[in-house]
């Protein structure tokens, strides 16, 4: 494989958690939910994760129990009080960032920097092998890459072509109109989509810990719960485009190993810096476009609570 063939693949597997934690996010911004504890919920899963996979000796039961953990986990930190008893949102998205960082250390406080294998999770699609450069590029991967790649259809197609996603956008538009107004269960549906969110979230950390990097670490996350927020307002809250800002951001993540490999007569401590300076600086394009209320502009009621809805 030459340099661009390996740097293009080493991109892709490094914008997977992203992908699949920014799948999540956009799910639960779309009906309102603004949910800031990303990193901790990515934590979460991938202690679990690594946990599992050691102990089963089985990567996929990893990814499994880690997806389900940060389910489990954001229904309680989060769905409880934010849907249920209709507080802010801001404050529980902070406490399932800190929970997550101080419980995942705590269960991982033994199994740090202890490696794990993910070989048996790659799979080849067939056909492709017989294209040289191709095959090279995506033509074997662990699953879950490939998963987080078509997962962004299927949002894309549900809430531009059926009943559910409009009836998704209503509720982030208009909750209380939604709910009195077309009899949508409002409730009902935030709390299943914190659940998804807290599913892919999980699932994000547990890809991240057991197949990307392939060990847990109380750093492993490295600021990739908010880079996911990040690439959802870079996808102006639309499926499709989530794909092609967490493979940027992959590839700007993977920029200083990179520029060593090469050697590039630039610090490496600057290369990794410039996946957090561009999700600042999209956070500061999304502010201006936001004053338009135009193109990339947030479901009008995403971060409100119950309380300021009626």
């Amino acid at each position: 494989m030459n340099t661009f063939e390996l740097y293009f693949a080493a991109a892709l597997l490094a914008g997977t958690p992203l992908l699949l934690a920014a799948t999540g996010e956009l799910l639960a911004e779309t009906v309102g939910l603004l949910n800031l504890g990303i990193e901790g919920l990515m934590l979460m899963g991938a202690v679990v994760g690594v946990v599992t996979t050691l102990k089963l000796h089985s990567p996929e039961m990893g990814v499994l129990a880690g997806a389900l953990a940060g389910m489990v986990f954001l229904l309680i930190f989060y769905a409880i009080p934010v849907v249920l008893l209709g507080c802010e949102q801001v404050l529980p998205g902070f406490g399932v960032w800190f929970i997550g960082l101080g419980l995942s250390q705590l269960i991982g406080s033994h199994y740090e920097n202890t490696t794990v294998s993910s070989r048996s999770m790659i799979v080849s699609i067939p056909g492709i092998d017989r294209i040289p450069v191709v095959k090279e590029m995506i033509g074997s991967f662990p699953w879950p890459v490939y998963l987080a790649f078509v997962l962004p259809f299927g949002v894309a197609w549900m809430l531009a072509r059926t009943r559910h996603g409009r009836n998704m956008r209503a509720i982030g538009e208009d909750p209380v109109a939604a709910s009195a107004g077309a009899g949508i269960a409002v409730s009902g549906w935030r709390t299943f989509y914190v659940a998804v969110n807290g599913l892919l979230g999980g699932f994000a950390g547990a890809v991240l810990a057991v197949v990307a990097i392939g060990e847990w670490g109380v750093d492993v996350t490295a600021g990739r719960g908010f880079i996911a927020l990040a690439v959802v307002i870079f996808a102006a809250w639309r499926g499709m485009r989530l794909i092609v800002g967490a493979y940027i951001f992959g590839g700007l993540l993977i920029l200083a190993d990179l520029g060593g490999a090469l050697g590039w007569p630039v610090p490496s401590e600057f290369l990794a810096l410039m996946p957090y300076l561009g999700a600042v600086l999209i956070l500061c394009v999304w502010a201006l476009q936001a004053r338009h209320r135009g193109i990339g502009a947030a479901p009008t009621a995403l971060g409100m609570s119950s309380s300021r809805l009626a």
